[in-house]
């Protein structure tokens, strides 16, 4: 095995990166649906959390299943609906089409973000798998920001739905690539013979680590989403153009790259994980408030600097969240099935918040209470980094 990133880890982690594009490829083009389709600020918030509503549902179940249908298998099943989704994008003529494809594609979404991590393991050389992991926890990151860049200069040449057609025929051509090229190697080792699926999953719910796990990482995800998702609706509102407003919203969500970059790196070189995960939270709680509290007080630039700081420094988080997932499993053939918990747990804080906000914003005509919400989700998300590490420390914490 080499040590260094192959062809296999590149097309599974650009598979990544194609799903989390399908996560942002709304975000932009939301101004726009307001006008065809009437959305409200509310419908659109719904609209941006749906692409989580399978995960929200079935995650931990699906989890469970794909080590035993096949982690590629699931893979390609993945990115095989996001593709079609996307296609059928052409369909959409009114608010209820629009919901109906956002949830088949958070299906596809799920099953590639699911297995991946699994998959990664086993064809990774385990001394490199905090890096490797470092590069996946990119994913969310560097897929929306792509998403938020090349959008709006699309737009400028063609109709979002031939866009939404080509992503779709994207991922159809990587699930081809992925299907000729990367071998997943049969480990005997995470073959759950004996094991009940039943039992599996209530060995997964009863384990108290991946349990922790999950609310840390819906305590960085959904608050993530729900400042990255409406930025662009932020910066319109200030007057700003719909496609500045995109390009400004895409760097910061690329910035997080730095984060997961630098996380995997660090914990590669001995940095715990409890102390990558306290300066995550601990920034991101600071920056909300300068990015929203004080908004009216500060020069743009500076505004802009928190909440870039806000995406890149919260970008250690998902990483570590990841690498340590692999050794909190609480057996080997229940790694897809703890990842599928914390993505579970996640999508349910992703499906609630941004409705949630908006209706917030809508009531108060202030965009700054979104910090209200994230402040709380950091003080949450330090709590139990704390529990954790203090019940369930391990060698690397």
């Amino acid at each position: 095995m080499t040590n260094k990133i192959t062809r296999h880890d590149i097309w599974i982690i650009l598979g990544g990166y194609l799903a989390a594009m399908h996560v942002g490829k709304l975000s932009p083009i939301i101004p726009i649906l307001e006008k065809e389709l009437h959305l409200s600020l509310t419908q659109a918030g719904l609209a941006l959390s749906l692409v989580q509503g399978a995960g929200m549902l079935f995650a931990l179940l699906l989890g469970v299943f794909s080590e035993r249908f096949g982690l590629k298998k699931c893979f390609l099943l993945g990115l095989s609906t996001l593709g079609i989704a996307s296609i059928l994008g052409v369909l959409i003529q009114n608010i209820y089409s629009l919901f109906a494809l956002r949830f088949f594609e958070g299906i596809g979404f799920l099953l590639v973000t699911l297995t991946a991590p699994a998959i990664l393991k086993r064809i990774c050389d385990p001394q490199k798998i905090n890096m490797k992991m470092g590069f996946w926890g990119s994913y969310m990151g560097l897929g929306v920001g792509l998403a938020m860049i090349s959008i709006p200069l699309l737009l400028q040449f063609m109709s979002w739905q031939s866009i939404w057609v080509i992503l779709g025929i994207i991922c159809l051509a990587v699930a081809g690539i992925v299907a000729k090229l990367v071998q997943v190697p049969h480990n005997h080792n995470t073959v759950s013979n004996g094991h009940s699926f039943s039992g599996t999953l209530k060995l997964i719910l009863t384990h108290p680590p991946v349990v922790a796990l999950a609310i840390i990482f819906t305590c960085y995800t959904s608050q993530w989403l729900t400042v990255v998702g409406f930025l662009p609706s932020i910066y319109t509102s200030h007057h700003i153009e719909l496609k500045t407003a995109s390009l400004l919203t895409a760097f910061v969500s690329i910035s997080n790259i730095l984060g997961t970059l630098a996380s995997g790196w660090l914990l590669h070189h001995g940095i715990t994980p409890k102390r990558l995960l306290r300066i995550g939270f601990c920034t991101m709680m600071l920056m909300s408030w300068v990015m929203f509290f004080l908004s009216d007080h500060l020069a743009f630039p500076i505004q802009y600097l928190s909440v870039v700081l806000f995406s890149a420094v919260g970008g250690l988080i998902p990483t570590t969240v990841f690498a340590i997932s692999l050794h909190y499993a609480p057996k080997p053939y229940a790694v897809a099935a703890s990842v599928g918990l914390v993505l579970q747990i996640s999508a349910f804080g992703q499906f609630v918040l941004p409705p949630l906000s908006a209706m917030l914003v809508s009531h108060t005509h202030n965009w700054s209470n979104i910090a209200w919400a994230t402040t709380a989700l950091s003080i949450l998300g330090l709590f139990i980094v704390w529990k954790l590490f203090q019940r369930h420390p391990i060698q690397a914490a």
